[in-house]
């Protein structure tokens, strides 16, 4: 893995020659001149960005998802609604416009396999975006003074520019490229591995196509057909990796800061009591809660009632800080967006719905049931549980539960807790109504803002209010109104 050290130098040098002139979708897209930074010097800069934008949505709709919660009132752990500004300023500001430069400079050389990387980051990077805030400003954003105010495209046609970016995406990389930038340089995640970033489009292909599931019954075919040329082991894992100079932002921000007395956020009940076999009766907890969750050396693990302030059920304070000794957790922890065992829950649901399987049916698919058993090892061995324990896991009654009487909750339930603090959980919850069906044993936060009282759970982020005042293309929505893959 590059030093990311290369990370700040280009962040130094973009920093310098960026301008705040105009709105943040209208952040020009000549920030890079060509004759001071190239292809390789920006790419690094641009991963990081999208890594951090996950980071960026993942803090606010982890509350939402109740993987977290927080020890403050009246924010989006009790449902007051929120615009996530800063994953907004992120794309907008950090990405998109690098990206543009980066586009425009890799065909400009012919480098097919720089431009296939940059499409397929736009992918990534705009389905995280459009998945908070539904239909957003892209064909006409990050033009400068050329559009002051961009259109607001449709979610559907950015759906669709989705998995024409990722096509082309593919397309690039496996082109012959003779540009003499055929080999990619100082690439943070994946150190030029061109057949690991075409497995990453496929995969994103089928994450993409199952987030449709409301709008057509064919998409989990697509996506099991797109993941047949998709992950096939923890290596190909799409992630950033930070050292103790640059360090992984979850690190800093919960477990550093709550070192000091800064406390912000704790894990969920929800997510605990998935774990801790209060909701799934297992003969022993899970044994990723003790790598997530640093209770203090207690004898039992008690998650934060979303809205309670730091407290648990009992109105005592909870334990289950942030461990910062945790894969996840360590200053030089990586940032996860992708992973083999998402692709392996993907494929799990996939194979149960195209067998006939819903929200409530228990399933008859082998296939279901051998990738939902896969995705948990998977996981596992990707976080170092010991092997006695991840077998001793999978063998449990209430895990093995054998393809006749596998539910869709089962599966869900696993990625839930293997895809942590991802906000394709919120995407999952949002495609299944929040059922209690699937999510055994969710319930709304303690104190729920009142303006929420008839509406349901949230279902997007509020556009940032500069944006509604700057742009008027831009109409403000509620936190309940749905977005259009959601209907």
């Amino acid at each position: 893995m590059k030093k990311i050290k290369i990370i700040i130098f280009a962040l130094i040098l973009i920093s310098a020659t960026s301008c705040s002139d105009f709105f943040d979708v209208n952040e020009p897209s000549n920030l890079v001149n060509d004759e001071v930074a190239s292809l390789k010097l920006i790419l690094p800069t641009a991963e990081y960005n999208v890594a951090t934008l996950q980071f960026s949505e993942a803090y606010s709709v982890g509350q939402l998802q109740q993987h977290i919660a927080s020890y403050f009132t009246q924010g989006i752990d009790q449902h007051y609604q929120s615009s996530v500004a800063g994953a907004w300023n992120k794309y907008y500001k950090k990405i998109l416009v690098h990206l543009l430069e980066m586009e425009k400079m890799a065909n400009e050389k012919n480098a097919k396999h720089y431009l296939g990387i940059v499409q397929i980051l736009k992918a990534l990077s705009l389905g995280m975006t459009t998945d908070i805030y539904g239909d957003m400003p892209y064909t006409e954003a990050a033009q400068g003074s050329a559009v002051t105010e961009p259109a607001v495209d449709s979610q559907a046609s950015l759906y669709s520019t989705i998995q024409t970016l990722l096509d082309n995406g593919i397309s690039n990389i496996s082109a012959t490229d003779n540009s003499g930038l055929e080999n990619i340089e100082n690439d943070m995640i994946y150190s030029g591995d061109l057949d690991k970033w075409k497995r990453l489009a496929y995969t994103l292909k089928a994450r993409y196509a199952m987030h449709l599931t409301k709008k057509s019954s064919a998409v989990a075919q697509d996506a099991l057909t797109y993941l047949q040329q998709g992950f096939i082991s923890n290596d190909d894992d799409f992630q950033m990796f930070f050292d103790d100079k640059m360090m992984n932002p979850w690190y800093t921000t919960v477990v550093l800061s709550a070192n000091t007395g800064n406390l912000s956020v704790l894990f969920s009940e929800q997510i605990v009591n998935y774990m801790n076999s209060s909701i799934y009766p297992t003969i022993n907890v899970d044994p990723r809660l003790m790598d997530y969750v640093d209770n203090g050396g207690a004898s039992d693990y008690k998650g934060a009632m979303n809205g309670g302030e730091g407290n648990d059920v009992n109105g005592d304070p909870a334990n289950t800080k942030f461990n910062g000794n945790s894969y996840y957790f360590k200053a030089t922890s990586p940032l996860v967006l992708v992973t083999y065992s998402e692709a392996l829950y993907l494929k799990a649901e996939a194979e149960f719905l195209v067998n006939g399987g819903n929200t409530t049916s228990v399933g008859s698919s082998q296939a279901a049931y051998d990738a939902y058993k896969a995705g948990i090892n998977a996981n596992m061995n990707k976080i170092g549980i010991d092997p006695a324990l991840r077998d001793a896991y999978l063998a449990d009654p209430a895990i093995d539960v054998t393809p006749a009487n596998l539910k869709l909750e089962h599966i869900m339930k696993e990625k839930y807790i293997g895809l942590l603090l991802s906000p394709e959980i919120y995407t999952d919850m949002r495609r299944y109504d929040f059922s209690t069906d699937v999510y055994r044993g969710l319930a709304y936060p303690l104190d729920r803002d009142p303006d929420m009282n008839g509406h349901g759970w949230p279902r997007r982020a509020l556009y940032p209010s500069s944006e509604v005042d700057g742009n008027a293309n831009i109409t403000q929505i509620n936190f309940w109104d749905k977005i259009w893959w959601d209907n």
